[in-house]
Parts: C-alpha cells; sequence; structure tokens
C-alpha cells in the first residue's frame, strides 16, 4: 500500500538473539500493547506458527522548514505569512519529537528484552552509508553548549532538528544503545518512487512505491526470528507480503499514542 510521503522515512529491521522457537508470539504483543506509550496493536493471522514476525512501529517523519512550507501552501486556501509558517513549523517539530521519544522507549524495551544489536534504516543504501555513519560521528562529538546566549541557542535547536532528522534508531546509536545502523534500501528502487519532483511538488507514483516495498520485503524475508520495522503509518505491507505469497510470517503494526494524536488531529 502507498504512503503519505510525511509518514515515511524510516523502517528499522532489528535483528534479535532469541529466535522464534524461544519466542511466544501471543505474549510478545500483550507486552507490546502493555507499554505505556504503545495506544494499539493490530495483527495479520497466519494459519500455522509463523516462521517469522514482522512488528511494525508507525511513523511521521522529519521534514525540513522549505519542504513543510512548500506542503503547507499547496494545502492552504489563502497564503500564510512567515511567521504562521514559523509557528505551524516548531509545533511540528515538537510532535515529531513526541513521537521518536516514544519510539525510542519502545526500542529500548525491545534492545533490552531481546537484545536488538543492530538496525537496518529506510532511505539508508551503499551509496550514503559512507555520509551518514559520517554525520553519526560528528553528532555524537558534538559538545553542547551550556551557556544561554543567542548563539548557544542557535546551536542547541540546530543540533536538536539534527537528531530529528536521523530519527530516533540513529540517536539511540549516537548513545550507544545500538551497535550499528546498516543499510536497507534498494537504491534505484528508493530513488524511483521518491515523491518529491525537482520543483518541490509531490506526486506519488502508487506502482513505483509498491516496488520499493516489495524490495523491503525482500530484504525482510532474508533474516529470521523477529523483525521490528519503523515506517511510515501510510504504508502497510499486508498486501506485499499476500502478493508476494509470504504465508508464513506474522504481521502486525503497533501505533503509539503520540502518533495518533497527532494523525488525528491532521483531519
Amino acid at each position: 500500500m502507498t504512503a503519505c510521503y510525511r509518514c515515511a522515512s524510516i523502517i528499522l529491521y532489528l535483528h534479535l538473539a532469541a529466535s522464534l522457537s524461544f519466542c511466544d508470539e501471543s505474549k510478545l504483543i500483550s507486552e507490546l500493547r502493555k507499554l505505556p506509550g504503545v495506544h494499539s496493536v493490530t495483527s495479520t493471522p497466519v494459519k500455522t506458527k509463523p516462521k517469522q514476525i514482522i512488528i511494525h512501529l508507525l511513523n511521521w517523519h522529519y521534514i525540513s522548514k522549505e519542504d513543510f512550507a512548500t506542503d503547507l501552501s499547496d494545502s492552504s486556501d489563502g497564503e500564510l505569512s512567515e511567521a504562521e509558517i514559523e509557528k505551524r513549523y516548531r509545533q511540528f517539530l515538537d510532535d515529531v519529537e513526541a513521537i521518536q521519544n516514544e519510539q525510542e522507549q519502545i526500542l529500548k524495551y525491545l534492545i533490552e528484552k531481546h537484545k536488538v544489536r543492530s538496525v537496518f534504516l529506510e532511505g539508508l543504501s551503499k551509496k550514503n552509508l559512507s555520509a551518514f555513519n559520517s554525520f553519526i560521528k560528528t553528532l555524537r562529538e558534538f559538545e553542547m553548549p551550556e551557556g544561554d546566549g543567542a548563539l548557544d541557542l542557535f546551536f542547541k535547536e540546530q543540533y536538536r532538528r539534527d537528531c530529528l532528522q536521523m530519527g530516533a534508531a540513529a540517536q539511540l546509536k549516537i548513545s550507544g544503545m545500538l551497535e550499528s545502523v546498516l543499510p536497507l534500501e534498494n537504491a534505484e528502487a528508493f530513488e524511483a518512487a521518491n515523491p518529491v519532483g525537482k520543483d518541490g511538488k509531490v506526486r506519488i507514483d502508487k506502482n513505483a512505491e509498491e516496488k520499493r516495498e516489495d524490495e523491503m520485503v525482500k530484504l525482510l524475508m532474508k533474516g529470521e526470528g523477529i523483525s521490528v520495522i519503523l515506517l511510515g503509518g501510510g504504508h502497510d505491507l499486508t498486501d506485499n507480503l499476500k502478493r508476494m505469497k509470504v504465508d508464513s510470517v506474522l504481521y502486525f503494526r503497533v501505533s503509539g499514542k503520540q502518533y495518533e494524536r497527532v494523525v488525528n488531529n491532521q483531519d
């Protein structure tokens, strides 16, 4: 299923130490539902005991102020002032931060409970892996200023936005809780599905998006046990799994409370 571009940024494939032979899927779902930040967990039933479980955490991702302003302009009846755009963008950043904080808590539970070692990230390919790791290193080495002067506040806010752009998984890598973040994307499929044209306009190519999701499923199928994906809420891999005749996988979607709040406020 295709996705709203603002919802789709990051996908995580987490290696877990425990195999499914030691995992009670009903207990796992129950534990997730009890986490403070979880709003709901819905699952796609399978006829036999699954060989793999995919946990989809619904995501709402960071975009730049320029892209936000373009999107806002396209969806508004009249022209908005710079002050109004700035006000709405700051609220958008607060929403992204709240959702990522919630995601970090869920991921920390999975790290501590299931010994997560590495994460495969949507948007990351062999083409940009080096640049990604270099930026992670830069953020890890950044020394937060202690003052509250104009320049100090500027650097603090820029660091915050850089972290929001990188997402919850990268922030856990920066803190040392994850060993590595690895490429997930098929670069060609990812680039072909890019909805933002050179003119800044958003045009969704449903066929290209489906092919991109198919590539995600193909990569996930190379693993076993439990896979956790952090992916836009507009995505749903149910139809991809069905079309590809993958019937040994239990797939369920986890919606956070902050995610639900933000999405419902968009209506």
